[in-house]
Parts: structure tokens; C-alpha cells; sequence
């Protein structure tokens, strides 16, 4: 798996580990280079498994899920605290709608991942549905190779048969109650290209009430919110490349659609979205 500047292995000799494993690498161009950070399950009992990560004591023994989710978690850790030159990362998530990509932006418990698997059922396409790559040289964002994460109040606003497919597609574990869902368990073709954001959404932190809303907004407020969601500043990013970075989201930024969105009920907000993005 490719995350500049490093190149991440993941490995196992189990069946049931590997499964899950791969759904990591969906989103990752094809690399030869050798490997930067290792990362490894083992099973070392009949629903037990032993976790390893780089510099760290071993995880477990703990059910497959998990150990998953803990190396998930570590890996993300490990290129946060070492970005390199030529990339930094953007708590949000990115959709693409009618051929425009979409980032939802906003803390954890916003709804991002709810409302990127609604979009996703519905056909959409995804960078994905809680980190992005952001390259400024290119003023781009591209995905970060991880599984969708659903609780059940999540997965629960999916229709049931697409419930039962995403928890019965191979990949899919489930680790403290959350579901960790590859991209690809809602069909082919559903990996968004890398790509400038036609619209910005901020998702409402507070409790969602009232009825689902989708406002237009000031874009200079909205650009200063994409900023505020990056992501690494505390892991060694002087201030010179912080503010090149800044810079560069703003850029990229600078021409979207601006939008403000809550309310109760993610699907409904999902139908907003959508005839925004047919709309205009």
C-alpha cells in the first residue's frame, strides 16, 4: 500500500486474517518498492490472534476484529506522525456526485461516514469516509486505503438487504461494536478518482434536530473550517510547511460551493445533497 512517502505492508499467514487485510489495499496504487512500515496478524489460537506493528509491543491475543482495527488504527498513526514533504491529510470525508466530488467535513459523530455509506448504496463513489490525502504541490485530494466504520444506529438507516450484504461481504469485521466495511462490499466501481472538491459540506457537530437542512454558506468561513481539519499539525509540521499547506487547501478550495448542512435524518440529508449536486 502506497501513502507517501512510505509504503506500507500488511501480512498473514491465516485465510480469515488476510480477508480483512486486503480491503486496505483497494484505494492503493500497485507499488514494487519495498516496504517502509510492517505491519502483521497471526493467529495463535482457534478466535484469537496476536497483532504487530512497527516500534510497538505485540496486540493481543484478541478476536480478529480487534487486532484489524488496532493495526488499522497504528498504520494511520504511523503516516500522520511522518506525512513527508509532499502530502498532508484532512480529517473529511469525499464523495463524488454526478461526477463532482463532494467533502464532508466535520468532527467525529458528525455523520460523514453514515452519510458516505447512504451515498455509496445509492451508487455514488468514495475517496473516503474519514481521512483524505491532500497533495499541495497538485492541489489535489486523493484516498486513504481504509475500511468505512458503521455502528449499528448507522448501518441500521441502510436498507436490510444492504445491511446483510455489507456484514456478509469478505472483509467486513466487526471490533467494539463498530463495523469496519470495505468500499468495495457496495459493488465495483465505487472508489471516486483523486480530484479538486466542486462542494464543501460542514456537517453540524452539535445533536442533530430538526428538520435535515442544506444552506448555502460563506465560502471564505468554509475554506477556513477545511483548514482547521487538518490533520498532523501536532506531529513535527513546522510552520513554514503549515502554512504552505494552508495555503494550498485554501486554493483548492477557493472556488467550491459552500454549504452548512444538519437536521435529523441522514438519509434525508443524503436526498439533499443529491439534488443539490443534479441540480446545479
Amino acid at each position: 500500500m502506497v501513502l507517501p512517502p512510505h509504503v506500507l505492508e500488511f501480512s498473514s499467514d491465516d485465510g480469515d486474517a488476510t480477508s480483512a487485510l486486503g480491503t486496505l489495499y483497494l484505494a492503493a496504487p500497485t507499488t514494487d518498492a519495498p516496504p517502509t512500515l510492517r505491519y502483521g496478524l497471526s493467529r495463535v489460537a482457534p478466535d484469537s490472534y496476536l497483532a504487530t506493528a512497527v516500534n510497538r509491543p505485540p496486540f493481543g491475543p484478541a478476536p480478529l476484529g480487534d487486532c484489524w482495527a488496532y493495526l488499522e488504527w497504528r498504520a494511520i498513526e504511523d503516516v500522520l506522525n511522518d506525512p513527508g514533504p509532499d502530502s498532508v491529510y484532512v480529517h473529511a470525508a469525499g464523495i463524488s456526485l454526478s461526477d463532482k466530488l463532494f467533502l464532508l467535513v466535520g468532527g467525529s459523530g458528525s455523520g460523514k461516514s453514515t452519510l458516505s455509506a447512504i451515498l455509496l448504496e445509492r451508487g455514488c463513489a468514495a475517496l473516503g469516509d474519514d481521512v483524505l490525502r491532500f497533495a499541495p504541490a497538485q492541489g489535489v485530494f486523493h484516498p486513504v486505503p481504509r475500511a468505512l466504520k458503521l455502528d449499528a444506529n448507522a448501518l441500521s438507516i441502510l436498507p436490510l438487504a444492504a445491511q446483510r450484504k455489507l456484514i456478509d461481504s469478505v472483509g467486513t469485521v466487526l471490533a467494539s461494536g463498530v463495523w469496519y466495511v470495505s468500499p468495495l462490499a457496495f459493488g465495483a466501481g465505487r472508489l471516486a478518482s483523486p480530484g479538486r472538491p466542486w462542494a464543501v459540506v460542514v456537517l453540524e457537530e452539535a445533536q442533530h434536530r430538526g428538520e435535515p437542512r442544506l444552506e448555502r454558506s460563506g465560502e471564505g468561513e468554509v475554506a477556513v473550517r477545511v483548514v482547521q481539519s487538518l490533520l498532523g499539525a501536532e506531529h513535527g509540521m513546522g510552520p513554514g510547511r503549515r502554512a504552505a499547506a494552508d495555503l494550498a487547501l485554501l486554493e483548492a478550495v477557493g472556488e467550491a460551493r459552500a454549504y452548512r448542512a444538519g437536521g435529523c435524518g441522514a438519509a434525508d440529508l443524503a436526498d439533499l445533497i443529491q439534488e443539490e449536486a443534479a441540480r446545479t
